[in-house]
């Protein structure tokens, strides 16, 4: 027989699911997505979004970044990022996109907007 407690463990095993996968979702222009720099990586470090979209990225480490991106149809440079301050990225064309750390060459987020 289940108990009362077994529900409620249910339930929040649900919750912290859905918390973590409806961001990755691209839910539209009303709706940003959030990414997190944390141990000098972008976490999640793959999106696909839909055109319009706007991506938070906010500075969860203990270290200063520089966010940018450099393609033919999207130019954003944040300069240095402070710990705990967000950059908005807003995409406007389809295609792929590497959203790179200047200070950190090894953290890469790839966006395809669709």
């Amino acid at each position: 027989m289940l108990r009362r407690s077994d529900f409620a463990a249910a339930a929040l095993a649900l919750a912290v699911f859905l918390a973590a996968i409806v961001p990755l979702a691209g839910a539209g222009a009303d709706a940003p997505i959030t990414v997190s720099q944390r141990n000098r990586q972008f976490h999640p470090d793959v999106l696909t979004i839909a055109r319009g979209d706007v991506v938070h990225i906010v500075n969860d480490d203990h270290v200063t970044h520089h966010v940018y991106v450099d393609s033919p149809t999207m130019k954003f440079d944040s300069g240095e990022q402070p710990v705990g301050t967000t950059v908005d990225l807003e995409f406007d064309h389809a295609g792929t996109y590497q959203v790179l750390c200047a200070i950190h060459p090894t953290m890469h987020l790839a966006v395809t907007v669709k």
